[in-house]
């Protein structure tokens, strides 16, 4: 059974916020986005940079440090940023 180590309360997630989880030593980042909860790795594939200090813009999660884009629905990295991998 997934232990939590980060409480949120019903509805207090707001729209294209992003909040780091860990889940059994995993860190994960959750954000709601037309009213569903979406999440993905939350370290950057490609320098390691904390991903829930990003900005979602609609589906899109960039990366704050070296601005790639990820798809948050499916943790696949943009084409236009190529630079980045693939998350789960």
């Amino acid at each position: 059974m997934p232990i939590l180590k980060t409480a949120l309360k019903k509805g207090g997630l707001k729209e294209h916020k992003l909040v780091k989880l860990d889940v059994n030593d995993k860190s994960l980042v959750l954000t709601n986005t037309n009213s569903k909860l979406y999440a993905m790795d939350a370290v950057c594939s490609r320098e390691g940079g904390p991903l829930e200090e990003g900005t979602v813009e609609e589906y899109t999660l960039i990366c704050p440090g070296n601005q790639g884009k990820f798809d948050i629905r499916t943790a696949k990295a943009s084409a236009e940023t190529d630079w980045v991998a693939d998350l789960k």
